[in-house]
């Protein structure tokens, strides 16, 4: 009956009993404190044990150990399970830690969607190059500091002999990964704020090539081209030699003259239209046609030789059965630009001819000529699709002979 009359909760309850002083804190929390002790020991799986030497001894996971176990040794056992609760109550496992790697990756997760498969393929070589199997790759990004990073500059340029470009490239991407990581509260503070590039240039190599390495000097390209004369009389039908003498009167991209068509010159105005480049996707390995480097179309004049060179072309191909769109194909179809820049290269071994340019030197001994000869820097660099700023820093030689310095002094001389 007195059930039914009265309806007492558990507040009520806990209220009567502390107002009339029948609960004992002290006892409370301490059994609650044992409970949660057993609580968390609970989750404890690995054996403890006491060794030889009177410590107590167990293990617990932690992946930033090679095992993924991680050793607690404590001089009693109490003092071992207060160790295990804390770190049980502190959540068990600890998180792992935040690396470089880790942040550089997240870096390249975005930046690799707004670059061609070309430059993806180059930050995966870099990455190799530069952070693959070193200490810097797995450091925690957070213990990163300014001086961590001078040393890692220093020794990387010194052990992989950079030049400045190189390094550039090595700046640019520990200063990508240090952004994103500010960026996203990883770190409180960036240690790359205050280094500059140009503080490690004194570290860089300095490559100076020999001139005959860059460009073909005068009695050189005469030997190259006697002798590959020669072979195109013997293996007409061996189209790459075509499309190397064309390189050398023309200065064009290996890339722009394998993707040149028939439809681009007009014989009868005398210049052809340069508006295409092969591209290869080093990911994929398949090629395309898309625009020129730098987006332009340009018109390159038909003189004599080049006139020449191209009917002799065109005969040859309607001879051997190679008819097509291209301007430089056999009977596979399309020259490829890996083709013609091995047929340079081969020849070069072939002929005995020490020249490790290619391609890109034919371009840069046809500007260093017109250069030479008084053409201006403003037309030569659109005849070869450059800048000027480019084309004066990389591409401008002094081909002249000491016979030919000798003519200019003499002609100055005679108007003193």
């Amino acid at each position: 009956m007195m059930n039914n009359m009265f309806n007492i909760d558990d507040v009520e309850i806990y209220t009567f009993m502390k107002d009339h002083g029948m609960i004992d804190y002290a006892c409370v929390r301490d059994k609650i404190k044992d409970m949660k002790r057993e609580e968390s020991l609970s989750k404890h799986p690995y054996k403890i044990t006491q060794g030889k030497d009177g410590n107590w001894r167990t293990n617990v996971k932690d992946e930033s150990y090679a095992n993924g176990l991680r050793l607690i040794k404590k001089s009693t056992k109490d003092k071992l399970l207060d160790e295990l609760v804390k770190y049980y109550d502190e959540g068990g496992e600890p998180k792992k830690q935040i690396t470089f790697k880790d942040m550089y990756y997240k870096w390249r997760s975005v930046q690799d969607s707004l670059v061609s498969d070309n430059t993806v393929y180059k930050y995966g070589t870099d990455y190799e190059r530069f952070f693959k199997d070193t200490a810097f790759e797995n450091m925690p990004i957070i213990e990163i500091t300014e001086d961590i990073l001078k040393l890692f500059f220093h020794d990387t340029i010194t052990r992989n002999k950079l030049t400045k470009g190189a390094f550039k490239k090595l700046y640019g991407y520990v200063n990508n990964t240090f952004i994103k990581s500010y960026r996203e509260k990883v770190i409180k503070e960036n240690p790359m704020i205050f280094l500059m590039c140009k503080q490690f240039y004194g570290y860089c190599i300095e490559i100076d090539k020999p001139i005959e390495e860059q460009i073909f000097t005068k009695d050189v390209a005469e030997m190259f081209f006697n002798n590959l004369h020669q072979d195109m009389i013997q293996h007409p039908e061996y189209i790459p030699n075509y499309a190397v003498e064309f390189a050398s009167l023309t200065g064009m991209r290996v890339s722009e003259i394998v993707a040149l068509k028939w439809d681009d010159i007009d014989f009868n105005k005398k210049y052809f239209h340069i508006n295409k480049s092969e591209k290869y996707n080093r990911l994929t390995h398949e090629y395309s046609i898309g625009e020129t480097k730098n987006k332009k179309t340009r018109n390159f004049p038909i003189d004599e030789k080049i006139q020449e060179l191209l009917l002799t072309l065109k005969r040859v191909q309607f001879k051997y059965g190679f008819h097509g769109q291209w301007v430089f194909m056999n009977a596979e179809g399309q020259l490829h630009a890996q083709v013609v820049s091995s047929c340079i290269k081969n020849k070069c071994k072939q002929f005995k001819i020490p020249q490790k340019g290619g391609i890109h030197a034919l371009r840069k001994t046809l500007n260093s000529n017109m250069r030479c000869a008084g053409v201006s820097a403003v037309i030569s660099s659109s005849l070869l699709g450059n800048s000027v700023r480019v084309n004066n820093d990389y591409y401008t030689f002094d081909v002249s002979t000491l016979e030919d310095k000798a003519d200019i002094i003499a002609n100055v001389h005679a108007c003193i």
